[in-house]
């Protein structure tokens, strides 16, 4: 049942799920997310400051009837005032999330139940040491690994994110997938997605019917129910697992018409697609104190109803002929 608030697009869907993106700092240079060329942040005076942040929030919230808010980046925990930025948050009433490489987390633990914030989402892309520092630049496994141990510990809803990439980590399945039957996780493998600047190929998509297939050669599975806004298409080893693991199909068999999901880029920029080329500047109509209300609105109705309106299918598409920005500038 709808209300006269929901944010609705011209297909039906209602958006409750708002991705805020605080940062797009991050400490770790991973492949797929950050562009080729040198890599400058976004000048601080660009950004949404905290109150910002919270302002914008707290029009979804109180508005549209937002109740889910994920905090994303970059990597959120680098920004100095996160926790005013929690705290903040923690005031409206909708869940929150937290998407992280998990390298900082030990520092937040404390704040985190303290506020209520029960979901982690951390990307994990390798077990092995040395592959963890090719991909990311930073020989820092351990500390991640650790931190994802302690938040199993603490009883955070933990969801594990693992890009997988032909070539470098389809091997380390059976070792992941194994993870799902030994800790209360989600454990969820991602289609390689292309952005501007991350040497996307489409042979180094590993579809998610291929992915199963590997998983087959290893475990028999069966099937969990997913639910209408799910990401991800979950299973479970048997019903002795302690955890699930997922696979999310971006690219080859999308999600898009579950799609419930609103993004707002750390400089203020609504996005109605992760895909999408269109850009609704909500900070600057917050600094001119204007009412976000008609532009958010705007932004849904402009809302397109597949992959941002930019391609369909994988086997033709060229990364240069997207027009997007990279990863760690639009938000996890």
């Amino acid at each position: 049942m709808t209300n006269p608030t929901d944010l609705l697009d011209p297909f039906g869907r209602k958006h409750d799920y708002l991705r805020l993106s605080i940062t797009d700092s991050c400490n770790f240079r991973c492949l797929y997310c950050m562009p080729d060329e040198p890599f400058k942040s976004t000048p601080s005076i660009e950004l949404m400051n905290s109150q910002e942040i919270y302002k914008i929030a707290r029009v979804f919230v109180q508005k549209f009837n937002i109740n889910k808010i994920r905090i994303t980046g970059g990597e959120p925990l680098v920004r100095s005032d996160l926790e005013t930025i929690i705290r903040q948050i923690s005031t409206l009433g909708a869940s929150i999330g937290i998407t992280t490489n998990g390298v900082l987390l030990h520092k937040y633990f404390d704040l985190f139940e303290e506020c209520g914030v029960k979901d982690l989402n951390i990307s994990i892309d390798s077990l092995n040491r040395e592959k963890f520092k090719y991909i990311t630049k930073r020989d820092l496994f351990q500390t991640v690994w650790d931190n994802i141990k302690e938040s199993i510990k603490r009883g955070f809803n933990v969801k594990l994110n693992v890009v997988m990439m032909r070539g470098f980590n389809e091997d380390e399945i059976p070792e992941f997938i194994a993870l799902s039957h030994h800790y209360p996780i989600e454990l969820r493998f991602i289609e390689f997605m292309p952005f501007t600047g991350n040497s996307w190929e489409k042979n180094k998509v590993i579809p998610i019917s291929e992915m199963l297939s590997l998983v087959s050669k290893h475990f028999t599975y069966e099937k969990v129910r997913d639910h209408k806004n799910d990401t991800s298409r979950k299973y479970r080893i048997n019903s002795e697992s302690k955890g699930v693991f997922g696979l999310i199909s971006t690219m080859s068999n999308s999600f898009c018409a579950g799609c419930n999901r609103i993004r707002i880029t750390s400089d203020g920029k609504m996005k109605n697609c992760l895909f999408g080329a269109d850009e609704f500047d909500l900070l600057k109509s917050l600094r001119n104190s204007e009412d976000l209300k008609e532009l958010i609105q705007l932004g849904i109705l402009k809302k397109h109803k597949e992959k941002g309106g930019q391609f369909s299918e994988i086997e033709t598409l060229k990364n240069h002929a997207i027009i997007n920005r990279s990863m760690i500038k639009i938000g996890g």
